[in-house]
């Protein structure tokens, strides 16, 4: 596949015995880190992304089980919350936002944080976007009561998206990082790939 479509890759081999912190190791070298949806007592602690994201800084794309589709991110959703992972995420995507077919920033609750979004929020990270040839529209959501990760999957969802884009939150920086509730709860019942920075 590599050479059919003329993309230089490397191939590792690494034995289940010595998997552990060459998992680390092998992945600060890489531009994406990919990983399956985590089930309980599944993926060994090294493989999880929010291991991999803490340990190397690089992004991983979450693939939910289930996923057939052969395309990812011809229609992308970026839960825009105006943080810095948010941001990262974005220009850690760059390369799939400025070639999907649209691509939509959601902004969920932004009047309880004018001071970050700015007069307009998405806005200006729409601006940013475009600027990179991404085709973006913005929409903001109220809450009313609904769960973040509740509001992000649906609009994944009823838009057909193939590829949530987002911020890792953590509520922890030491070895074993604790995802904020919007981000694992959005790892745990995604149907469609999750591409998370930090």
């Amino acid at each position: 596949m590599a050479r059919r479509d003329d993309i230089q890759v490397e191939f590792r081999l690494i034995l289940n015995s010595e998997v552990g912190q060459n998992i680390v190791a092998n992945s600060l070298y890489v531009d994406l880190a990919i990983v399956g949806q985590t089930e309980p007592h599944g993926l060994p602690q090294y493989w999880l992304p929010d291991h991999l994201l803490l340990a190397t800084g690089v992004p991983v794309l979450v693939v939910p089980d289930g996923w057939t589709s052969d395309t990812i991110g011809n229609r992308i959703i970026v839960a825009w919350n105006a943080s810095k992972e948010a941001r990262r995420a974005t220009t850690d995507a760059l390369p799939l936002l400025s070639t999907a077919k649209s691509v939509k920033i959601l902004i969920v609750d932004a009047a309880g944080n004018t001071d970050r979004h700015g007069e307009e929020p998405g806005a200006n990270v729409a601006r940013h976007l475009a600027r990179h040839g991404a085709k973006v529209e913005v929409e903001q959501i109220s809450s009313n009561g609904a769960s973040v990760a509740q509001i992000v999957l649906s609009t994944a969802a009823g838009d057909k998206a193939d590829l949530i884009i987002m911020g890792a939150h953590s509520h922890s920086r030491s070895r074993q990082l604790l995802f904020g509730s919007v981000t694992r709860a959005i790892l745990k019942d995604a149907t469609v790939p999750v591409l998370l920075s930090r």
